[in-house]
């Protein structure tokens, strides 16, 4: 192992030269000085460090040391192994502390015993020489950083990069995560404490010489951090938990208002990388909940005030939901591209509809280059293990799988179960062909030349009336529920037609049907309801990365075929087979919460709520909303125009294409006849005047903004020729 002794570096940056060099996991021990300038052996040497008329400059430091294929946007972690103390003292602080010595010219070494402890390896004690006080070591790093690439930061501060932090949670075992702004990154390193508390009150901890093992790896985020934050990963010597701590900087002396500030908007952008799908304001909220704010340095005249804010294990838990025990490894792949194995497996959860979707399921296993056991074909939940993960296979009936969602990391169905009785939740990662799986009306043989408006106005037998009456106007009164064993319904007198699955078609050749017409093709799905998730997923090998996220929206009148069209999208592939999830806006939590300000009237506040909360991870994975912009639009473009420009601006981004679904009013209303359930909008009156708003915020949209594509889709021709026209849009996106 390599050893890089002190060059006293006095500054984090200019331009120093690197002093070593270090690459990705190589193991390295750093030598650092004690804070008073030098190294010492008893109390006589202290004393002439301290009294010396040109002493050493304090806080000196080893650096900047090159780490090679660091870049700018980079981070930079650094992994604590080891701290061997050399030797410490303490002293009050003339400058820093909540009660400095800043009067007190004339320094008297004899009335401030500046005491040299003792350390004992046997246990780890601290004996003080005088008084006979013993305390446990708890070593710790003061100052860390990496080299900043405009200006300077002199030791015993702290910038954008690192520096003083003088925490106590940067120790043995855990790992700290630094911005890199320079080619290199240029680590500087020293200050090491045997023990301080949060705050240092008196302004100057046990500083001590020592030598400190690390390993660095460059970490590459999965977009760029706004505020480039610092944080802390590994066990935290006061709760001895698991924690991840934030940390900010009060850029004025004496200011932990501000350092505790900062640390709180850090701590935001943090947690929104981990759930992207919760709202600015809610993160704000829970912050008071389980945010625990602790000082670092309290309070000084001639230097920063540091920060953290600390999330426990146990909290972290609360809104991070794992079957890992190592919860924080799952933490850093979700920020970071790049991550080493962890001695604890990460265990990844799938919930798999069983019988012959464990075909599927297996060509999914193998694809990711894992060999299937050889298993009893009755075992329901087995564990596969990898050298990076286990994957936890549970095979249930899709109703329990949709039931209980949120349960798994990952879920494999059938994409005929999602459209007949969909979890919107999910989030559709992959599509896996079945042999052309497709939901079709079969009829007898005799009647194969008929003509399909027949049979819409007969009885027709089915497990699947959601997608049958989505795609075709057919009467409740028509439909024959069943909940499986449709071919018999014929025989039995009971329908003249049926709407079911057809692989093979050898069922219904049996049963002297044929298929008539193909409604629509399917296969398996590959989902997550755990879209927090997906960058673990992506650093694991699980999913491919998705290199480009685009948003696209369906809007229009009732009966329009919005809903039918933004469905097949995200679940048979026709996204380019890209990972995507459906957005109701409107119908989601923040829509129902707003529905009362639209009931008083109140559009603009109404459309202004749901475009600011609907869902918020487009930067993470392909979106298609059921109804976005143009519905935000149609009231207040009534109201009037300046309304309808807020409107806009409240709903950025915009979709990147935007589908309107055109359709006569009295089409429409013929279609929605045929709903269990009417509301006052699928009126006859209401389509006409909303069909004519509709035409009317086109017209005001594509006027004012000329980076949205829009493409009208003539809902009155067949479900297919949606498709196609989808399809075309979708090719050069």
């Amino acid at each position: 192992m390599d050893s890089i002794k002190c060059n006293k570096s006095i500054v984090i940056g200019g331009e120093s030269k690197f002093i070593a060099q270090i690459s990705q996991n190589e193991e390295v021990c750093i030598e650092t000085l004690n804070a008073f300038g030098d190294s010492f052996t008893n109390l006589s040497e202290l004393e002439h460090l301290m009294s010396m008329k040109n002493p050493p400059h304090h806080h000196p430091l080893t650096g900047p040391i090159e780490i090679k294929g660091a870049k700018p946007g980079d981070f930079l972690k650094v992994h604590i192994e080891n701290i061997e103390i050399l030797e410490m003292a303490q002293m009050l602080s003339k400058s820093a502390g909540i009660a400095p010595l800043e009067n007190n010219e004339n320094f008297d070494f004899s009335s401030r015993f500046p005491i040299i402890v003792h350390f004992n390896d046997k246990n780890g004690s601290l004996q003080y020489f005088k008084n006979q006080i013993n305390f446990v070591a708890k070593p710790c790093i003061g100052i860390i950083a990496t080299k900043p690439s405009d200006c300077i930061i002199k030791t015993g501060h702290i910038g954008c990069t690192g520096g003083n932090f003088d925490n106590p949670f940067i120790s043995e075992g855990v790992d700290i995560y630094l911005p890199v702004e320079i080619e290199g990154a240029g680590l500087y390193l020293g200050d090491v404490h045997a023990k301080q508390a949060y705050g240092e009150l008196s302004g100057i901890a046990l500083e001590a010489s020592a030598k400190v093992k690390i390993k660095v790896n460059i970490m590459k985020p999965w977009y760029p951090f706004s505020s480039s934050p610092i944080f802390i990963m590994g066990k935290e010597p006061l709760t001895k938990q698991n924690s991840l701590a934030v940390i900010g900087i009060g850029k004025s002396f004496k200011n932990g208002d501000e350092a505790v500030r900062d640390a709180y908007f850090n701590a935001i952008e943090v947690i929104k990388r981990l759930k992207p799908t919760m709202s600015h304001m809610k993160i704000r909220a829970m912050l008071s909940l389980i945010g625990n704010t602790m000082s670092g340095q309290a309070y000084s005249n001639t230097s920063e005030s540091t920060s953290q804010i600390l999330f426990t294990e146990d909290d972290i838990r609360s809104f991070y939901s794992t079957e890992s025990l190592n919860v924080l490894n799952d933490l850093e792949m979700c920020l970071f591209k790049n991550n080493t194995v962890s001695d604890t497996k990460t265990i990844i959860s799938i919930g798999a509809v069983k019988g012959r979707l464990q075909k599927v399921l297996h060509r999914y296993i193998e694809s990711l280059g894992i060999k299937i056991p050889k298993i009893s074909s009755r075992l329901l939940v087995y564990d596969i293990e990898t050298e990076k993960y286990i994957l936890r296979i549970n095979l249930l009936k899709w109703e329990d799988i949709n039931k209980n969602y949120n349960k798994f990391d990952l879920v494999l169905y059938g994409a005929d179960k999602w459209l007949e009785n969909s979890n919107k939740a999910f989030v559709a990662l992959k599509h896996f062909e079945q042999n052309d799986c497709r939901m079709s009306i079969l009829v007898p043989k005799d009647l194969k030349d008929y003509p399909l408006s027949y049979f819409l106005q007969r009885k027709i037998a089915t497990t699947y009336p959601n997608v049958l009456k989505q795609n075709y106007q057919i009467n409740d009164s028509n439909i024959i529920n069943m909940a499986g064993s449709v071919e018999a319904s014929i025989k039995l007198g009971w329908a003249d037609a049926i709407f079911d699955v057809v692989e093979t078609g050898e069922t219904a050749k049996i049963n002297g049907l044929v298929e008539h017409t193909k409604v629509v093709n399917f296969g398996a799905v590959l989902a997550t309801a755990r879209i927090d998730k997906l960058p673990l997923f992506i650093n694991l090998g699980l999913v491919p990365p998705i290199n480009e996220k685009i948003c696209i929206a369906f809007d229009g009148i009732d009966g329009s075929g919005k809903s039918t069209l933004a469905r097949k999208v995200v679940q048979t592939g026709l996204f380019k087979n890209l990972p995507a999830v459906l957005v109701e806006p409107f119908s989601g939590k923040a829509g129902r919460d707003a529905t009362s300000l639209w009931n008083d009237n109140k559009y603009l506040l109404w459309a202004e709520i749901v475009g600011k909360q609907h869902w918020s991870a487009r930067n993470i994975v392909n979106t298609v909303y059921d109804r976005s912009i143009l519905t935000s639009l149609v009231d207040n473009l009534a109201i009037s125009e300046d309304f309808a420009l807020k409107v806009i601006e409240a709903w950025r981004p915009l979709p990147n294409i935007l589908f309107y679904c055109k359709l006569d009013a009295k089409i429409a209303y013929k279609r929605n006849l045929q709903r269990a359930n009417h509301d006052q909008f699928e009126e006859l009156n209401s389509l006409e005047y909303y069909a004519n708003m509709y035409e009317q915020a086109v017209k005001f949209l594509k006027a004012h903004e000329k980076n949205i594509k829009i493409v009208e889709i003539d809902s009155s021709k067949e479900t297919s020729e949606s498709i196609k026209t989808i399809k075309e849009a979708l090719k050069d996106e």
